[in-house]
């Protein structure tokens, strides 16, 4: 477990953070969310917090978190497109040329040179384990279900979408491709290094991905996913599904917000670090408690309760483990964020709000 944690598993990332920007409400006194590749941090800044706190046990996640920070505070909305990778014609002499003019602490700069001199300088965007394995699927989702697969994405309303995987979507051959998605043996092996969640949902892995990849295909235009376009191309080819770091008003929004947001990244288990601290508002944690054994999994809400401020929210992501934690003091308010929630654009996750609430409205 140990040494998942010490190398660089998410560049890109498997969340949409679309959803925390709609689920955090504005101008929060303060907002703590696991830092992962910084890939929240622009969408949260864009709500206007007063204190934002991105936390992780990840030195590289955190590394990576500072330069998204760097590159807000310090460049622009076209030098961070082009640095990061969304440009695919971006040139060597390009990135490198934002890198030096980047002011990082200096144990940030060597490792992220290191990581960018062995990979050639190729977009930062791929160089996570996850976004790795996502192009080692796609070459192989490629050879499988070839120029008919990838043909769903040249659709350009869910009408049309819909009515291609009727009728010419290689439904037979993707179904082959989900059998190894589906395998947790494969994604052990490929990315967790035997660290990955143990299923509790009650049905196959495999059923899972087929349902995750049905709603997708018949909900949403999939041009409109990143993490479909890398399981089919590897790469993001259509900006439709860029990130929603990428947009420039939520880019402008973020920086603006900096001049007035203590931000802070901190190396530490997310749950501790809110636990020091009082009035939080908002609470993104990832999918960490799936990780925890049970017992401390389901004591994760008590944990962090005397540190919420009234009403407080807090998201928390299940993929194959779903924890049910102890909702003393708590609702469960993911209905209301129904919608945000069917928005999200990998759906690999099943997302659980709680609100904060006063001791007669207890809810288990």
């Amino acid at each position: 477990m140990a040494d998942y944690f010490e190398r660089l598993n998410y560049s890109l990332g498997d969340e949409d953070a679309a959803l925390e920007h709609r689920i955090v409400p504005e101008h929060a006194r303060h907002v703590v969310d696991v830092a992962g590749c910084g890939s929240r941090l622009l969408p949260l800044l864009a709500r206007f917090p007063a204190r934002l706190t991105c936390a992780d046990i990840s030195a590289p996640q955190l590394a990576f978190t500072r330069l998204r920070l760097a590159l807000l505070e310090q460049t622009d909305h076209e030098s961070f497109m082009d640095f990061m990778g969304y440009r695919p014609d971006t040139s060597i002499t390009r990135r490198q040329s934002v890198f030096r003019q980047l002011d990082l602490p200096l144990v940030d700069r060597r490792w992220l040179a290191d990581l960018f001199q062995s990979s050639h300088w190729h977009a930062p965007i791929y160089l996570g384990a996850f976004e790795q394995t996502l192009r080692r699927l796609a070459r192989i989702n490629g050879l499988v279900t070839g120029k008919a697969g990838r043909g769903i994405f040249q659709c350009c309303d869910l009408g049309e979408q819909s009515d291609y995987y009727r009728r010419h979507f290689p439904l037979r051959r993707w179904k082959a491709v989900i059998g190894l998605l589906g395998n947790a043996a494969v994604l052990n092996s490929l990315l967790y290094r035997g660290a990955f969640p143990a299923n509790n949902l009650g049905i196959s892995s495999r059923k899972v991905y087929l349902d995750i990849f049905h709603a997708l295909f018949t909900t949403q235009v999939v041009r409109e996913s990143f993490f479909l376009q890398m399981l089919f191309f590897g790469e993001l080819r259509y900006p439709q599904g860029y990130p929603l770091e990428c947009d420039p008003q939520i880019f402008q929004s973020a920086r603006e917000a900096l001049k007035q947001c203590r931000v802070s990244v901190v190396q530490g288990d997310i749950v501790d670090c809110v636990a020091a601290c009082t009035e939080v508002d908002f609470v993104s944690l990832s999918d960490v408690p799936s990780f925890l054994p049970d017992a401390t999994a389901a004591t994760v809400l008590q944990r962090l309760r005397p540190a919420l401020a009234e009403h407080a929210l807090t998201v928390m992501r299940g993929h194959l483990r779903v924890v049910r934690p102890d909702c003393e003091g708590f609702r469960d308010v993911s209905s209301q964020f129904h919608e945000a929630i069917a928005r999200e654009k990998t759906q690999l996750w099943r997302v659980q709000v709680y609100r904060q609430t006063s001791p007669v409205q207890v809810s288990r």
